[in-house]
């Protein structure tokens, strides 16, 4: 069995595209996001057999950058981590395909996109960008040349998708119709299986999920966001204690709870381990 991997940010049309792509009845339970907030919560998969009788495994997997209370970015790596460790011991099928989907015009191209990029690279490794597909969505949303100034963007970005493309993957776009998600399926399928990184840090090199480059990029990207929610924290108690008027001590008390919420949510469900490391240098 084939396995392909769809990855990418809140909204960039996973599961659209997995829906243009199966025959309806395989795809009933995959929900589609008509918006950027996400449906998929936990990596789920869908098998069937294509026209050319190789059976295929499509993987969708939740984003970076999901919204919604009780899920973090640890809980987001850990479940892929454990997802494709347990692909590769059970040997009962290969990933021949990594996909990165990018809507056109809807993802900020600051930290959004630079979080789930940043760990799509750190998952898949140098070695299986051969085997990488970055589909862009959405078309209909920009005029072409904005499409085309958008993807140049990309291109030339050294931070972006540069080193991706110069590692071997490839860029295609998607319309929503069957035969384009068909092709990009169809020329993953032309390759070599591809073994990730986190699984090689995993099952190989044997550290622990905090010790691979996932895991410490992960690490590095929840210290600076703890900084910065802490030094928002400092700033609003100084504004409260200055406040005037029981409006605006509302209002800072409102934008404190956000923050507080969002301090919460990076120290969330995280393991042990990675607390301590984070909370030891702040």
């Amino acid at each position: 069995m084939s396995t392909i991997v769809v990855m990418g940010p809140t909204g960039s049309g996973q599961s659209t595209f997995i829906n243009a792509l199966v025959p309806p009845k395989s795809s009933s339970h995959v929900r589609v996001e008509h918006s950027l907030e996400s449906e998929t919560n936990e990596v789920r998969h869908i098998e069937w057999v294509n026209d050319d009788g190789i059976r295929i495994k499509l993987v969708d997997t939740p984003g970076f950058d999901d919204a919604r209370e009780g899920l973090t970015n640890t809980d987001v790596l850990s479940m892929i981590a454990t997802f494709l460790e347990k692909e590769y011991k059970a040997q009962t099928s290969q990933i021949t395909g990594l996909i990165y989907m990018h809507r056109i015009g809807k993802i900020r191209m600051g930290t959004t996109l630079d979080r789930n990029l940043g760990m799509f690279y750190k998952l898949c490794g140098q070695e299986s960008l051969k085997n990488v597909v970055i589909v862009m969505t959405m078309q209909g949303e920009a005029s072409p040349e904005e499409g085309w100034r958008h993807e140049q963007e990309l291109l030339s970005n050294d931070s972006l998708f540069k080193p991706l493309v110069d590692g071997g993957a490839i860029i295609r776009c998607h319309d929503g119709a069957r035969q384009s998600a068909s092709e990009i399926v169809n020329y993953l399928l032309g390759k070599d299986h591809a073994t990730t990184q986190i699984v090689r840090e995993l099952v190989h090199e044997r550290k622990s999920l905090e010790e691979t480059a996932a895991g410490i990029e992960l690490q590095n990207e929840l210290r600076a966001r703890l900084q910065k929610h802490r030094r928002e924290l400092e700033l609003l108690e100084g504004e409260l204690k200055s406040a005037t008027t029981p409006l605006a001590k509302r209002e800072i008390v409102g934008e404190k709870n956000r923050v507080t919420r969002a301090l919460v949510k990076c120290n969330g469900k995280r393991p042990v381990r990675f607390f301590l490391i984070i909370d030891k240098v702040i």
